[in-house]
């Protein structure tokens, strides 16, 4: 039988429709989290998650305390937040009462801080949001994920973007445009004060997928199957001969052991050498190889390294006062203030 509806039913059935949305609606504000208004940072790798989270204007004034976010080569954070070194520095493997002591709204981690300190926050009722902070495709993840936390998805929608655009642009043409030779390249982490010893990311690290997406052909792949860096000798650098190598110093200034390696007699006779290809990964107060906020920069370096006539018109200053500006508010008189002198490693190319 087909059903029949009167006015007087359907303005019912409209009137109760209206309360179940009502009802939705009020069992959503009570069930979701609000917006913290007191946060801690901390745990192992607090650099890469405090910069994330401090290019949330809305997460700043929340920030109670941060692990210690000094590399050796400074602290950046108090150039954005001038009340950052009054704040409580954390021992970055502090447990999970300290934070607790705190009385958090959020606690703030790296992923990889789940395991030891998961159970004990939940436990203790301190609320918690873990980060990975790896790859691009977790930068895109993680930063939706605090801008839900501090409602404040355009911002996070406005980063992604930024980054997404960045991926884009340094892809390598395909067909006969693209048809050329990939340079093998080898990034290195080393030291003037240990310049014997060198190791290489595994396979699955921010700095191995920056230079594939840069378009190099890494070299080092399967030489490092672990979960962090793995030690090479000189012997097995000669025997790989890259055509560029890339060279990472995350607690000093990079240029002075980039220096010393263009002498040494060993490596001015390897490929990288003959073509003046030993470069020194760019430096502020970080490295801008790591899965920091600065990856993108650290892409964009790479691209114009490795594929020079491509990014020939890639103005690399332009492109960190951008980044420095959307991501922290630097105008251009703070840009070269504060940022500019810092910079170090083979940031221009021109070397």
């Amino acid at each position: 039988m087909q059903a029949m509806f009167t006015a007087k039913s359907f303005n019912r059935l409209a009137a109760l429709a209206a309360l179940g949305i009502l009802l939705a609606a009020t069992v959503s504000a009570q069930t979701a989290p609000r917006a913290p208004r007191s946060t801690v940072i901390g745990g192992k790798a607090v650099v890469m998650v405090a910069d994330i989270v401090y290019a949330f204007p809305e997460a700043r004034p929340t920030v109670l305390a941060v692990a210690g976010t000094d590399q050796g080569l400074g602290s950046f954070l108090q150039t954005v937040d001038p009340s950052f070194p009054s704040k409580p520095a954390l021992d970055r493997s502090a447990g999970a009462e300290v934070y607790a002591a705190l009385k958090p709204d959020l606690v703030i981690l790296k992923a990889s801080m789940k395991k030891s300190l998961g159970a004990q926050l939940d436990a203790l009722g301190v609320r918690s949001l873990y980060l990975n902070l790896e790859t691009p495709n977790d930068y895109y993840r993680d930063i939706a994920a605090l801008g839900a936390a501090f409602g404040a998805a355009g911002r996070a929608d406005e980063l992604a973007a930024y980054y997404r655009g960045i991926v884009e642009r340094t892809q390598a043409p395909t067909g006969a445009a693209g048809a050329r030779k990939a340079p093998r390249v080898l990034v290195v982490q080393s030291s003037l004060a240990a310049r014997e010893a060198f190791d290489v990311p595994p396979k699955s690290w921010m700095q191995s997928i920056l230079v594939g997406l840069a378009g190099g052909d890494p070299v080092w792949f399967g030489a490092n199957p672990g979960e962090g860096w793995g030690r090479v000798g000189f012997e097995q650098i000669a025997a790989w001969n890259p055509d560029v190598l890339i060279v990472i110093d995350y607690h000093e200034t990079v240029d002075a052991t980039v220096a010393a390696l263009r002498k040494d007699a060993r490596f001015k006779a390897l490929a990288c050498g003959k073509s003046g290809k030993i470069l020194g990964f760019p430096q502020d107060w970080y490295s801008w190889d790591q899965p920091d906020t600065r990856w993108g920069l650290g892409l964009l370096w790479l691209a114009k390294a490795l594929r020079p006539a491509e990014f020939a018109r890639l103005d690399l200053a332009a492109e960190a006062r951008e980044f420095y500006r959307l991501f922290y508010g630097f105008d251009a008189a703070s840009f070269d203030r504060m940022v500019l002198p810092r910079l170090k490693g083979d940031y221009a190319l021109d070397k």
